[in-house]
């Protein structure tokens, strides 16, 4: 028993590498590849459905500027139409043989067979729009991207998270089998001695309380890792039918949960900060563009046409009539209900609440931060206790099970040292994810949290 708890205490291996084996129904397989946490975050934001939205819109943004600023360039189009009069229309005319009579004269006028070809070329000279498009354009296509960088930094999150989540499900089980290993090995010894005559059933009673606690926890935590997987898997944007396998390094993440504490944080490295800028940016852009909607609009076309004219059907295209034009078109809004000053205005109050938003975040931004920073910091110092509790409980589980051999201790003595082994470790486990999970957000607080993998 003191060989096995002095391999128990030993580094806590237990987390050094959480490798999951798969065992197959005839014989044993290679072990299957497990996931870093670097390799779970570049899945998950190349594969995660919501994050390709993100994707998406940014290229539907790009396009839709592609497709504004189009407009600065010459427009070409063609019309064709064909005819052909059932009965044809009327006009009144003077009569022309006797002007001076005041009679009318209803005369038929057209041709039976008509056809019409018409090509068009219109240049935009002078247009709100277009302006509009053009200085919205950059700064759109910024905010679409800066969103998705807002969007992979929640991912991320969440990600780390939860594979978090699933090691600390896995390193809870492997400590409750230890823990059932060693507390099968004192059931035997107190039914032994109670089968001998020396101690009566209360300690193999107890023994047995102790197990069975172990077993229904044991239950609990296998039931965690499947839900646990469930959640990473959705977030990485894996198949259902796909099992995952996870590998992390203790000395690596005890070595993680440390940060610089007197960082200060910088607005400017915050991409909700950056997306303000952008959309006071384009609000600047849209007020701009209302203040001009004084200016006429002014373009040049220029039309060529072909007329095909015959009273006869088959005849009609042996003969074409070309005619062709060049000219400008000018629009100018002379009155519209004062609607320009009314839009001024309301475009205005927008830039003016952007303003405060910004405002708002630069005052809430160290409060953020030193909340973050504050749970962080008690994370840290809940750690360092719980570690120096896995350590005091190791040593005194050890002796008390050295004295309850030697006789000196009773059973009772060795299943409470037992029980402050067990939970200790628990607790040193879940604080080792704590402390990791809270510098998470001290990281997001700073702007500091890298989307790059």
């Amino acid at each position: 028993m003191l060989c096995q708890l002095a391999a128990m205490n030993k580094n806590f291996f237990f987390i050094t590498c959480l490798v999951a084996i798969n065992v197959l129904a005839y014989g044993q397989a290679p072990p299957p590849p497990a996931y870093t946490l670097s390799e779970v975050l570049s899945i998950g934001l190349e594969k995660n459905p919501l994050l390709s939205q993100y994707r998406n819109q940014e290229l539907i943004v790009d396009y839709q500027v592609k497709s504004g600023l189009s407009g600065w360039l010459p427009e070409v189009s063609m019309d064709g139409e064909y005819t052909r009069y059932f009965s044809q229309p009327t006009a009144i005319f003077p009569d022309f043989n006797n002007p001076e009579s005041g009679q009318f004269q209803e005369v038929r006028t057209g041709i039976p067979f008509n056809s019409s070809l018409s090509f068009s070329v219109n240049q935009q000279l002078a247009n709100n729009e277009l302006i509009k498009y053009h200085q919205q354009a950059e700064p759109l296509k910024k905010q679409a991207s800066q969103s998705l960088e807002a969007s992979k930094i929640d991912l991320v999150i969440q990600l780390t998270v939860a594979f978090y989540d699933v090691l600390l499900a896995q390193v809870q089980v492997q400590l409750t089998e230890e823990d059932l290993r060693r507390q099968e090995k004192q059931l035997q010894d107190a039914k032994l001695l109670y089968e001998t005559g020396i101690t009566d059933a209360i300690d193999y009673k107890r023994a047995l309380i102790n197990i069975q606690n172990s077993q229904s926890a044991l239950y609990t935590y296998k039931e965690q890792i499947g839900t646990k997987k469930a959640s990473l898997k959705a977030l990485m944007g894996i198949t259902k039918e796909s099992d995952l396998f996870l590998s992390a390094s203790f000395d690596t993440l005890v070595n993680d949960i440390y940060l610089d504490t007197l960082e200060a944080p910088a607005r400017e490295s915050r991409i909700e900060y950056q997306l303000l800028k952008t959309r006071k940016r384009i609000q600047e852009a849209e007020i701009q563009y209302r203040k001009r909607r004084f200016i006429p609009s002014l373009s040049a076309f220029y039309n060529y046409n072909i007329l095909y004219l015959s009273p006869i059907g088959n005849e009609l295209f042996e003969q074409g009539y070309p005619f062709s034009l060049i000219g400008l078109r000018l629009n100018y809004p002379l009155f519209q209900g004062g609607r320009r000053t009314f839009d001024i205005r309301e475009a205005a109050i927008q830039l003016e609440n952007l303003a405060l938003e910004e405002q708002n975040f630069t005052n809430q931004l160290n409060a953020v931060h030193q909340e973050a920073l504050s749970r962080y910091k008690n994370q840290l110092y809940q750690f360092k206790i719980q570690e120096k509790n896995k350590q005091l409980a190791g040593e005194i589980f050890e002796v008390v099970s050295m004295q309850y051999e030697a006789g000196i201790k009773n059973f009772l003595e060795v299943i409470v040292a037992e029980t402050d082994l067990r939970v200790s470790r628990i607790n040193y486990t879940r604080a080792l994810f704590a402390v990791l999970t809270s510098k998470l957000e001290v990281q997001r607080a700073r702007g500091t949290l890298l989307t790059d993998y």
